[in-house]
């Protein structure tokens, strides 16, 4: 972590709080989480063709995992499968993944997306690599069935990651 790493995080949360108290709308509270986390968390290198809606998941994909969060990663799933199943991989992958989503990651992400996304984590700490489907919320007929969109934009043209 960079010397100026704490500041930046401690500014950032002291501003996102003020913020929230005078803030009313969903999307500016999305928005302050967001500036909260990006602060809060090492930056994603980044490789491939991502489009904006892809990148932000991934990242909250990430941060989901250095922080522990289980319920905040099936969130950005896709509706894939009984929910006890998403459950348990989101669980699985923090075992597995979280210490190392706390430093360095880089996110290749494959060709241009239409309807899938396939990007592959790094983990340069440990060498460990994940790789990941993404989605369109819509596509194969299935939402995600969390109703928060959560930093893939939610609604028409929000993009999901497979759990599994």
């Amino acid at each position: 972590m960079a010397a100026g790493r704490p500041v930046t995080a401690a500014l950032a949360a002291v501003l996102s709080a003020a913020l929230l108290a005078g803030c009313s709308s969903a999307a500016d509270n999305a928005r302050l989480e967001h500036a909260a986390d990006y602060a809060a968390h090492p930056h994603l290198r980044v490789t491939g063709y991502p489009v904006p809606e892809t990148l932000g998941l991934v990242q909250q994909v990430v941060w989901r995992l250095a922080d522990g969060s289980a319920d905040r990663l099936v969130e950005l799933a896709a509706a894939e499968g009984p929910a006890d199943a998403r459950r348990a991989a989101a669980e699985e992958w923090i075992r597995t993944y979280g210490p190392d989503a706390a430093g360095e990651v880089g996110a290749d992400f494959g060709d241009d997306p239409a309807n899938r996304q396939t990007v592959r984590l790094t983990f340069h700490g440990s060498g460990r690599v994940k790789e990941l489907t993404l989605r369109p919320e819509d596509s194969e007929g299935s939402g995600s069935g969390s109703g928060s969109g959560s930093g893939s934009g939610g609604g028409s043209g929000a993009w999901r990651v497979l759990l599994r």
